[in-house]
């Protein structure tokens, strides 16, 4: 292989091989030294290569084979480093038999643990049911050669595993916090996000199948968990195409915000949204002057100036990604979220796996223009984390929140009108948020024009440098995807960034627990 295309093709998958080693040893400073292991042998091996169009299978056998020696050679070391006791007694020459003995079978039941499922079966059934071949056979459905081959296969697979080290991965006692999330034509359901958090092995399962294609063996290893608690969700996530498995080897299918990638792409975001926020603030409107008396004070009106300019932004934003990046995809993992038939994309966020478990909080929901059936007038709510002690609007308060603003409390029925008023939505029958006639909503597209232009080049440079990062750092297979998924992830995540930098700067500020600072409504 000519050796610019070699070294073309090593800075192209460091950070693959990187997140290989990392994935099976679960420490950062030996991962190193396996990836330059591996990176040394993919050199000194190169010139064998003769089909240029093999180089990835060429790559990650030598990855495979340098990773089996490194398990070796540790192996090897570590029983240099424990002498006997020459002067043991009898007595405790029998108490470490029996602890040999422990141990070897403790062994064999971890390796037992390993073997894919046609020839675990067919050992227990053999050694632990005492069956006969025949017996096996009529029972799995499969010929008594067949039983005879997977038994003799399984010894031999046994024998190699116990005489291995297997270096069990973090995630076998510190399971990472996953987060699962999507974006595109059906959404509002939860159950996909709730299921991830709930069990955690699901995540896990990707992070540890995200980098490089790896056995059912190896992500059993990766998490401490047997194959047989592994098989279902394996076939599940494969199914649902989360995962895809080729030659028995699994690969994750979606883009993966982990901890570097949205450490990368947060260093790179704030001083973007510090020096928008100053731009921010510099101009000199019309807003606070014509409207800041319907507010009861300059804090909410302030508040109401940054949600419309954020609304105004995200509406003249929104066909860049389709211009960027295509259509939204059709078919694919998201084409199974709730009940199937939509067309998006779907991601995941490794986060710190701290005391509670608690996920990362930012922006907590937009609804950028929530219609009423009726046609009388749309919501535009934001729900920021600063503001979650006063409001926390949800789609299905549309209706009623609409009817409240165009003084038609009292038709709604006893439930809402008591929902509203302990909400804090309406007090005594009228609106208790902003309410702008259509011909205003015009208005102040106009007057607000500098701000939102600010705003629109803060969430396409942002959507641009985190598409760009995201990919970067994501697997050759997904890398187009992934581009996608930064860009739509942190267009959003651009607002939530720009409203904390105002509260830092103390230009916004903490909200009365009945004041609704980010919602308004506008009459058709």
């Amino acid at each position: 292989m000519e050796r610019m295309k070699l070294e073309k093709q090593i800075i192209e998958n460091m950070k693959s091989i990187f997140g290989f080693a990392l994935t099976r040893l679960g420490n950062v400073c030996e991962a190193e030294y396996l990836a330059s292991d591996i990176l040394y042998e993919i050199v000194k091996s190169a010139a064998n290569l003769k089909d240029e169009e093999r180089f990835y299978g060429f790559m990650w056998k030598i990855a495979e084979n340098t990773y089996m020696e490194y398990l070796r050679r540790k192996s090897r070391n570590a029983g240099k480093t424990v002498p006997l006791d020459e002067n043991i007694s009898d007595e405790s020459d029998f108490a470490s038999e029996e602890l040999i003995q422990k141990e070897e079978l403790n062994l064999l039941r971890r390796e037992l643990s390993l073997l894919s499922k046609q020839y675990r079966d067919t050992t227990v059934l053999y050694y632990i049911e005492n069956l006969s071949c025949s017996e096996i056979a009529e029972k799995l459905n499969i010929s008594a050669e067949m039983v005879k081959y997977y038994l003799f296969r399984a010894r031999k697979i046994i024998k190699e595993g116990m005489n291995m080290e297997r270096l069990y991965g973090e995630k076998s006692y510190r399971p990472s916090t996953f987060e699962i999330d999507f974006w595109g034509s059906k959404g509002g359901d939860s159950r996909e996000w709730a299921d991830f958090q709930k069990r955690k092995i699901k995540g896990n399962i990707l992070l540890a199948a995200y980098y490089s294609p790896v056995t059912i063996q190896e992500i059993s290893v990766e998490l401490g968990v047997s194959l047989p608690y592994l098989e279902d969700e394996l076939n599940l996530l494969t199914e649902r195409q989360y995962l895809v498995c080729k030659n028995g080897k699994y690969l994750t299918n979606i883009p993966i915000f982990t901890r570097d990638c949205t450490k990368a792409i947060e260093e790179k975001s704030k001083e973007l949204t510090r020096v928008t926020a100053e731009k921010f603030l510099a101009v000199s409107d019309e807003f606070i002057t014509r409207f800041g008396a319907r507010f009861d004070n300059e804090n909410l009106a302030r508040f109401q100036k940054v949600l419309l300019c954020l609304h105004y932004s995200l509406n003249d934003t929104e066909n860049d990604l389709e211009k960027n990046y295509g259509e939204v995809p059709d078919g694919g993992p998201y084409s199974f979220v709730n009940g199937g038939g939509g067309h998006g994309i779907i991601w995941g966020r490794s986060t710190e796996n701290i005391g509670n478990d608690a996920l990362s909080d930012g922006i907590c929901g937009i609804y950028n223009g929530s219609p009423s059936g009726d046609g009388r007038g749309s919501v535009i709510a934001m729900n920021f984390k600063q503001t979650l002690n006063a409001q926390h609007y949800m789609g299905n308060m549309t209706e009623s929140v609409v009817c409240t603003a165009v003084d038609c409390f009292d038709s709604l029925s006893k439930e809402w009108k008591e929902q509203m008023e302990t909400l804090g939505y309406a007090k005594n029958g009228k609106a208790n948020f902003a309410v702008w006639e259509h011909m205003e909503y015009e208005e102040l597209r106009t007057i607000l024009g500098e701000c939102i232009a600010i705003v629109s080049e803060l969430n396409r440079k942002t959507s641009q440098m985190a598409a760009a990062v995201t990919a970067d750092l994501a697997p050759a297979h997904i890398r187009r995807t992934a581009e996608r998924v930064g860009a739509v992830v942190y267009r959003f995540n651009a607002i939530s960034n720009l409203v904390d930098t105002l509260f830092e700067m103390n230009w916004l500020k903490a909200v009365g627990d009945n004041e609704k600072p980010a919602i308004c409504v506008v009459k058709n």
